[in-house]
Order: C-alpha cells, then structure tokens, then sequence
C-alpha cells in the first residue's frame, strides 16, 4: 500500500503525500492508493450503471446511443491511470 493521505495524531490535520517528502513523526497514513483507486472505480461504476438504468426508463434512438458513449467513457476513466 502506498499512502496517499497522512493524519497527524488525533487532529483533523491531513496532509496529502508529495513526491519527495514523506511525513515526520505523529503523521500515520490514513487512505491508501490502492483504498482511493477502489473507492473511484466503484464510484465511477455507479455511475456508469445509474446512466444505464436512466436510459431503460427515457428510451430514445439518439440518447441510447449517447448514453452507451457515456458509459463506455466513464468505464474507461477506471482503466485510465
């Protein structure tokens, strides 16, 4: 796991890992890379499939069409790094 999100201690204080600095004492991860990508592909996934169920109740040649663009495109964002 590579953190992405560092706490200090029991505060709100969060801080977000840059490239060549790594946090001090007190700080301990809070999120994940691997926590965060899952979190937006299911994010994403929802969204995809909410487009979806849109376009079964508003059927329309031309908006079945954009809608299967926009659910391929929003699929394609979880690939996307």
């Amino acid at each position: 796991m590579k953190p992405v999100l560092y706490r200090y201690k029991d505060t709100e204080s969060v801080i977000k890992v840059m490239d060549g600095y790594t946090p001090g004492d007190g700080w301990s991860p809070l999120y994940g890379s691997d926590e965060v990508k899952a979190a937006t592909d299911a994010a994403l996934e929802r969204a995809a499939e909410e487009i979806k169920q849109l376009n079964k109740r508003h059927w329309f040649s031309k908006q079945s069409d954009f809608a299967e663009f926009l659910v391929d495109a929003i699929r394609a964002l979880k690939d996307a790094e």
